[in-house]
């Protein structure tokens, strides 16, 4: 419960309460909260002290009001700035937005690559590449399925086990002794969300995506890999 005798203002405490609920998942994107009565008797305080509260978050975007129909959870958008962070992982990204990050391993294997694949990383005719696809979390709420792209012949012993909850770049970095560049290619483009990117992204089927498609060199400018991600647009935010 609040403290009246701390130094932290009550709205403040209140706050932390709530954004603390929302992180757990006990208030999930999208769930309507208490009204301002209900907060006000749960947490024993004034409504001008609940009022004030649900205004900051609403200001930060974690509650958005909808008139006549109450509050409800709506989680900030994580904003990555291509032009400075093209290499920014999402682990990164997260952080930089005050959100924690994690990534669970859905499927590896060996598949096809489609042509512009196949020609970034420069592969001769039926060669087939490594593909690792996985789910990249915000505050355990999915934000991307991300597909990667690597050649066998570069990364004979590559384990996927170490990108579950983990960081792609720093596994390159620390494993491989990799270095990218700074001035990577990326390309952006909209679809749609397949009935398996719907399940795993937890969305309807048919929600717009975003499709960032990033063509990673080291700095040497050899093609290190070729990364696919399809981003739930309400969710993230890219700026060019």
């Amino acid at each position: 419960m609040l403290k009246k005798d701390a130094v932290k203002p009550l709205y403040r405490q209140m706050m932390d309460l709530l954004l603390a609920q929302i992180q757990d998942g006990t208030y999930k994107e999208g769930d309507q909260i208490p009204t301002e009565p209900e907060l006000a008797a749960s947490y024993h305080v004034s409504r001008i002290t609940v009022r004030r509260t649900i205004e900051e978050l609403c200001a930060q975007g974690y509650l958005n009001k909808k008139q006549g129909k109450g509050t409800f959870v709506c989680l900030p958008k994580i904003q990555r700035k291509l032009e400075v962070q093209k290499n920014m992982s999402f682990s990164d990204t997260c952080l930089a937005n005050g959100r924690i990050p994690s990534s669970h391993v859905i499927s590896f294997g060996m598949t096809a690559p489609d042509a512009v694949c196949s020609d970034f990383l420069r592969l001769a005719a039926e060669e087939s590449v490594f593909l690792t696809e996985r789910i990249l979390s915000a505050d355990h709420i999915p934000i991307t399925y991300d597909t990667i792209y690597l050649n066998p012949k570069d990364y004979p012993d590559f384990d996927p086990k170490k990108l579950e909850d983990g960081s792609l770049y720093k596994y390159l970095r620390q494993d491989y002794g990799l270095t990218m560049a700074d001035d990577c290619r990326s390309l952006i483009s909209v679809t749609s969300a397949s009935s398996q990117m719907a399940d795993a992204l937890h969305i309807p089927i048919g929600e717009p995506l975003m499709v960032l498609e990033s063509f990673l060199r080291d700095t040497d400018s050899r093609p290190i890999l070729f990364v696919r991600e399809f981003i739930v647009g309400s969710r993230y935010q890219l700026s060019i």
